[in-house]
This record gives C-alpha cells, sequence and structure tokens, in this order.
C-alpha cells in the first residue's frame, strides 16, 4: 500500500448498533463507483465482515503472531487481502476460525490496527474503509492518522444511550482533531412491507442530547431490514461526504 491512503473511519461509542454493516455497505459502493477500495476489519473481538461476506475459516490457529507478518524482512506482507466484487478485505478474523476469540488488551489491539493497515497486501488501493471497535481511544486515532488522513463516520441508533456514549467517542474525535464526515441513524424503523407503514423501534433521545445537536450532520436515517443489504441509495449523501473527503 502506498504510503497516507485516505481513510474511512466508521465508528460507534456502542456496539449493536450496526456499524459493521455500514462499513460493509459504504466499501461496496464505492468499489462499485470504481473506487480501488480497500476494508478494514478492526474489531480485534467480534470480526464479524468475513463472515458477512460469505469468507470463512473452519481450521482453528494455533498461534497468532503480531510482532511482524512480513516474510522475509524487506516489507513483504505476511497477509493477503481477499478481493470480494471488486472490494479488498483485511481482518482478524482470517487469522483465526470463526468460533475462536481473540482477546487482546488496548496496545496489542493497536499493534493489530497498525499490522492490518500497514502490513496487509492491499496492492494499488487508493481509499481504505476501516470498521473500527465500539469506543474510539486516542491511541487508536494516532495509529490510523499515521497511515492516512483520516475523516470518520458515526453511527448511532436513536436510542438515547446509543447517543450518550458515541457523544463520549465524539469528544475524543474533536481532542485530536479528527474530522467527523457525518453520521448514520441506523435501525431508525421498520417500514411494513404490506401498507408502508412506519414503526419507531426505539424511543428516540431527545434533541438535545443527540449528537445532531453538537453539530453532526445525520446524513442517513436507515430502517431496520431483516433481510435485505443497506442500498447505495440508502448512502447516497454518505457517499457525497466521503468523495468530498477524497478529494480534499
Amino acid at each position: 500500500m502506498s504510503p497516507q491512503v485516505p481513510i474511512v473511519a466508521v465508528a460507534s461509542g456502542k456496539g449493536g448498533v450496526g456499524k459493521s454493516s455500514v462499513a460493509v455497505a459504504i466499501g461496496r459502493e464505492l468499489a462499485r463507483s470504481g473506487r480501488r477500495a480497500g476494508l478494514v476489519d478492526a474489531d480485534i473481538a467480534g470480526p464479524d465482515i468475513p463472515r458477512m461476506l460469505g469468507i470463512r475459516r473452519d481450521v482453528p490457529a494455533r498461534s497468532v503472531t503480531l510482532a511482524s507478518w512480513t516474510r522475509d524482512g524487506r516489507g513483504g506482507s505476511g497477509l493477503e487481502a481477499v478481493e470480494v466484487d471488486g472490494l479488498k478485505v483485511a481482518s482478524a478474523g482470517f487469522l483465526m476460525a470463526g468460533g475462536q476469540g481473540l482477546a487482546l488488551g488496548s496496545d496489542l489491539s493497536d499493534l493489530m490496527l497498525g499490522r492490518l493497515l500497514n502490513q496487509t497486501n492491499w496492492g494499488d488501493v487508493e481509499v481504505l474503509v476501516v470498521d473500527l471497535p465500539p469506543g474510539i481511544s486516542f491511541t487508536q486515532q494516532g495509529v490510523l492518522s499515521g497511515a492516512g488522513r483520516v475523516g470518520t463516520i458515526l453511527v448511532v441508533t436513536p436510542a438515547e444511550v446509543s447517543h450518550l456514549d458515541t457523544g463520549r467517542a465524539l469528544s475524543t474525535l474533536r481532542e485530536v482533531r479528527t474530522p467527523v464526515l457525518g453520521g448514520v441513524e441506523n435501525m431508525a424503523y421498520f417500514e411494513c412491507p404490506c401498507c408502508g407503514e412506519k414503526t419507531d423501534l426505539h424511543t428516540p433521545a431527545p434533541h438535545d442530547r443527540t449528537i445532531w445537536a453538537t453539530g453532526v450532520d445525520r446524513l442517513a436515517r436507515l430502517p431496520f431490514r431483516p433481510d435485505a443489504a443497506i442500498t447505495g441509495a440508502d448512502l447516497a449523501p454518505v457517499l457525497q461526504a466521503v468523495a468530498a473527503h477524497l478529494g480534499a
């Protein structure tokens, strides 16, 4: 990978908000639009993106070496990105079987993130979408900014606790001066397939307790669809914000 590839980090303060689904959808839409895009599954404790893309590893790993993935000591990467529908993907899930757990402290998790970004054989990608674990740390942002110019998409549900936790993450991003491109409100409602009636799935947070009240642009409000993926039409304003980040 060439140095300083622009990065689109997809983040939340809380798990279970559909962050990985949003990251996959952004990566796929970038690839469909002709961008040479890569997707980094940086959620070390729960690397779900391989399964979401139909990639499986059934053989358990006996060990995982983090010190270096170089084959020959001269910069050749020991981890190959897997290409799915034109999107290149790297994940901690490639290093172990789907049912295995990987418990790492924060320092080792940051090291793993650095390896995924910098020691994966990405080829000539021009943008990396990074699915971050829930919560945001200063050191994590340092690893990202060392690899490229970072812009962040925040993912929340309408619930107050989701906005509360993501507001904390937002404070960290602003403290380290990482641009926030906007936010996605996911699983906001269910639309009846028969009559089209929309039913809220959460008690909405009061506006003054949301990240929107702090100046984050709500770029998309997505429904809960049990059997359907997020579409390009769903993410049109998000993709516009990402394109502006890439062209900056």
